[in-house]
């Protein structure tokens, strides 16, 4: 396959396949330089490869692409940035953990800061021990649906009424009305495991029975989530019986229940503005549109 042909001025001097080869390693950030100097070593002459790689750069699509990608360049940097400073703190990586967090320091410590933190609630103890029991939950659930680990929404499933019923909220941390929390029963069969998956919002998640061990990668490590490469930071946190946990938005969660549990989770907190929503799939609004002639 040629690399070049007779073309006239203004055109780019190379073959289809050439083009589209310079100008994918364009949009990956190759600079003009070293494209100039491989299309040199593949027999294009110093001229030729110098116009090509201006012709692809003056095309508007690729110009746009390139904009794009430079942006997306200086968002990536931007993240890692973060990544060092969150290592930069006293000690390894972790997670806080507090017997006694009161909710002033919860919102302006962790959620605001958008960090992870384990705090001993004993909101647990407020329920009906029988109704919450494993046993009690799988028999709710069914036989079938009890076999693996499911998130159900309290109040909109009529086989959990039972346990809806004596919900309250983890007051100063929660909103008011349980049922504005939008609270969801998390069940785990013994054995259970669950990948790693992104929270879109500020999760308050409340161990009732058994024990969760998950696994944490923060929001800025979202270009290793989402390439391959480096390995993501990742914290190891257990949750016990009546200890609770923020699942903070854009955050990476998984966990395992060696032995099974139960929890539930509170999607509404005790502030005036509403929870965030991370729509990692939201369609992206366009730019301004460019003056007419």
């Amino acid at each position: 396959m040629r690399a070049s042909r007779e073309v006239d001025a203004g055109t780019s001097p190379l073959t289809p396949e050439w083009r589209r080869w310079l100008v994918e390693n364009l949009v990956r950030g190759a600079s003009p330089k070293e494209l100039v100097a491989s299309l040199e070593k593949a027999g294009v002459s110093a001229e030729q490869a110098r116009r090509a790689v201006e012709v692809e750069q003056q095309e508007p699509f690729v110009a746009g692409a390139l904009r794009a990608v430079g942006m997306q360049r200086k968002l990536e940097g931007l993240l890692d940035v973060y990544a060092e400073l969150f290592q930069q703190t006293e000690g390894p990586p972790r997670v806080d953990r507090h017997d006694a967090l009161t909710p002033a320091a919860f919102f302006e410590r962790y959620y605001f800061d958008n960090l992870p933190v384990v705090l001993r609630a004993e909101w647990s103890a407020s329920l009906e021990p029988e109704a919450w029991s494993p046993g009690n939950v799988a028999a709710l659930l069914g036989e079938r649906e009890a076999r693996h680990a499911c998130c159900v929404p309290l109040f909109e499933d009529s086989r959990l009424e039972p346990l809806a019923r004596g919900l309250t909220p983890l007051r100063g941390f929660t909103a008011e009305d349980a049922r504005a929390c939008e609270p969801r029963l998390w069940w785990e069969p013994p054995g259970a495991e669950v990948p790693l998956r992104a929270a879109r919002r500020n999760v308050l998640l409340a161990q009732v029975h058994g024990e969760r061990r998950l696994q944490f990668v923060p929001a800025f490590e979202l270009r290793r989530m989402t390439q391959s490469g480096d390995a993501p930071l990742r914290l190891d946190v257990t949750l016990s019986q009546g200890e609770c946990v923020l699942l903070p938005v854009g955050w990476w969660y998984g966990f395992s229940a060696p032995g099974g549990g139960v929890a539930v989770s509170f999607e509404a907190f005790a502030l005036s503005e509403p929870n965030v929503t991370w729509d990692a799939d939201a369609e992206p609004q366009p730019s301004p549109l460019p003056p007419r002639d």
